[in-house]
């Protein structure tokens, strides 16, 4: 996929780092719970074939490593649900009811369908596994999310965050680090099947918990 490709040569030739992931204070402000769809996986099937990235990026005392339970298919961000929405990045329960029944309607058509997951990459903020599908379908679920109400921003690179960066805002990545990562730029991981997508909440003050399943919209049913 394209959009991959000149993510990859964007942070090779910018090499700029960001603090990533939900513990940033500048990201969750006062927040303490965050909302996403996302595609639910199972790491155990394919661990070893992740184990080589791990170990490629284990090395940088910046890198924090997601854990197995962590692991998913990033989708579309929600935004933060509360009782009473203020800001822009804010949402309702009620209203994160009615984005899990549009998603549901909108995705009732769609059957399961296969996934490639492979070769390293990286954003600014974190490293990630790449998500394709050869016949489409992961592009037509995202442009039916996409339409949805409140899902603007969903993400046009689903994707598989293997390790959030904690590095200061702006500095330099290290050569060793995008060597490292160029080196498993092609690496096959797994080939999965897309079941369900999930509505899933994480708590924010912590640094890896068990994100909690707010709705499962299984495909084909």
């Amino acid at each position: 996929m394209e959009e991959f490709h000149k993510s990859w040569e964007r942070f090779s030739s910018e090499r700029t780092l960001e603090f990533g992931g939900h513990t940033d204070a500048s990201w969750k402000g006062s927040h303490s719970v965050s909302a996403c769809l996302v595609i639910p996986i199972d790491d155990e099937k394919f661990r070893d074939r992740l184990e080589p990235l791990r170990d490629a990026l284990r090395p940088f005392p910046f890198v924090s490593l997601h854990p197995d339970h962590f692991m998913h298919i990033t989708l579309a961000p929600i935004g933060f649900p509360v009782d009473e929405p203020s800001e822009e990045d804010e949402i309702s329960w009620s209203e994160l009811d009615e984005v899990e029944e549009n998603a549901r309607d909108a995705l009732s058509g769609m059957s399961p369908f296969p996934l490639t997951l492979a070769n390293l990459n990286a954003f600014p903020a974190a490293a990630f596994v790449e998500v394709h599908s050869e016949d489409g379908s992961l592009g037509e679920l995202c442009d039916k999310l996409r339409r949805i109400p409140g899902l603007g921003k969903t993400s046009s690179l689903p994707h598989l965050t293997l390790a959030y960066f904690h590095a200061l805002e702006g500095s330099e990545a290290p050569d060793a680090l995008v060597s490292a990562i160029e080196k498993h730029r092609d690496w096959p991981v797994a080939e999965i099947e897309a079941k369900e997508v999930k509505v899933s909440l994480l708590e924010l003050d912590s640094e890896y918990p068990r994100p909690e399943a707010r709705a499962r919209i299984k495909l084909g049913r």
